[in-house]
């Protein structure tokens, strides 16, 4: 039996998908320096492209599927554009539109697990989780690392994040304060509660700001 609040594995997006996307957005936005008319007139489309992708893409098979349709998306709001010869600019503003509404699925995703992890912690009688982890500690600081422990009361949360110091050379370990909505799972961030080269300072900063 499913732990409380555990949700079923996503469907991971292909990374040829995700990298053609980077690639429509880096040929698409840098037109606001060298043609900033054409710039304004496409992100236009791409804002109504995303509008409709957010009413017939509620998750992540269904986005595949419309970035499969390509230069075809853009007619869903605007057939006189294509047309009227908008060409290969079509699958780039279509591309950008996908792009976007990725980044918003994955948003909905990992704030609907945070919540998943409170009604789980809470079931279990717990006062503080993680409700979200990236990385590994054991692999950084060359491989960034965060995660967020929440109090399952309140939303009140701290995020632990390691990264390299200015040299590459040594972890710095980073405390932040937080809050997660403990209805949406959308995590706001605070103030910086401070940041250390002993991971003992870090785990006694932690603890101190739990019991605050």
């Amino acid at each position: 039996m499913a732990d409380p609040g555990e949700l079923p594995a996503e469907p991971q997006m292909p990374a040829s998908v995700l990298r053609s996307w980077d690639q429509a957005e880096a040929r698409l936005f840098p037109l606001v320096m060298a043609q900033p008319e054409v710039y304004e007139h496409a992100l236009g489309l791409v804002r109504q492209l995303v509008e409709r992708l957010r009413e017939t893409c509620p998750d992540l098979p269904a986005l595949l599927a419309a970035h499969e349709r390509g230069a075809d998306l853009v007619a869903d709001v605007s057939a006189a554009e294509v047309a009227g010869g908008l060409g290969a600019r079509a699958e780039v503003i279509a591309a950008a539109a996908c792009a976007m509404r990725y980044r918003e699925l994955v948003a909905l995703i990992t704030a609907r697990r945070r919540v998943a992890a409170l009604e789980r912690a809470r079931a279990e009688g717990m006062a503080w989780t993680i409700v979200e982890e990236s990385g590994s500690p054991d692999r950084a600081p060359y491989v960034p690392y965060q995660r967020v422990e929440a109090e399952v009361a309140s939303g009140r949360a701290v995020i632990v994040s390691i990264g390299p110091d200015e040299t590459l050379s040594r972890a710095v370990y980073r405390l932040d304060a937080g809050r997660v909505d403990v209805a949406s799972g959308a995590l706001s961030i605070g103030d910086e509660l401070g940041s250390y080269l002993d991971p003992a300072d870090l785990e006694a900063a932690l603890h101190q700001a739990q019991a605050q």
